[in-house]
């Protein structure tokens, strides 16, 4: 069982945005190890948002998530 994170930042705070785009790019880092794995969704966890100023002054919120995988076999 390996842990995999991802995060994001959006231009307004939206948890379940946040959480599906996350959901997304841990998706294909699993898939991507090529590990025979697949994300078992409930150890996700998501953590934000977290405010911060850009260099132009715009706010970001940032989100951070966690996801462990589990085997394909049995």
């Amino acid at each position: 069982m390996t842990s995999y994170s991802a995060t994001t930042a959006l231009p307004y705070e939206h948890l379940e945005r946040a959480t599906a785009g996350l959901r997304g790019a841990l998706r294909q880092l699993v898939l991507d190890d090529g590990a025979g794995e697949l994300p078992d969704w409930s150890t996700l966890q998501v953590a934000g948002p977290v405010t911060t100023t850009g260099a132009r002054g715009r706010t970001w919120n940032e989100y951070a998530a966690t996801v462990k995988s589990r085997s394909l076999r049995a």
